[in-house]
């Protein structure tokens, strides 16, 4: 290796570790149940709240699927949109962070695809009629 070679390494090495990282308030079992992507956003959106992140709780539907995902801003301050979900985990993501839609199409976009969203909304943007009653 030249001298050159060597210094592009280290480079990318120093860029990779400055790189902002997902953060922690995931727990241990999301992602290892099937059919429980709701139960595992919703504790993961609660995760990270408690760590002061701004987090949502996603729903995105198309004609042949829906799934539930986690929204969420990340580092605190710069606001970095990310969505986890129990297959791809965290990833970036360029949206409106109040636009549920906008954040659906970019995540499908960044997963490759191209099946016609339906719906997408906040877990907490339900109608009142549609929230389950609290006892």
């Amino acid at each position: 290796m030249n001298i050159s070679s060597k210094l592009c390494m280290c480079l990318l090495l120093l860029l990779i570790g400055c790189t902002s990282t997902p953060p922690t308030g995931v727990p241990e079992w999301a992602g290892s149940y099937r059919k429980a992507c709701l139960p595992e956003a919703i504790a993961v959106a609660q995760g990270l709240r408690n760590g002061n992140i701004q987090a949502k709780v996603l729903s995105i539907h198309t004609k042949d699927w829906g799934h539930a995902t986690c929204a969420y801003l990340y580092p605190p301050g710069k606001n970095r949109l990310w969505v986890w979900d129990s297959h791809w985990q965290s990833v970036p993501l360029r949206a409106w962070w109040n636009d549920p839609k906008d954040i659906a199409k970019a995540w499908m976009k960044w997963r490759y695809d191209e099946t016609p969203l339906t719906d997408a909304y906040f877990q907490e943007d339900l109608p009142e009629k549609q929230l389950p009653e609290q006892k």
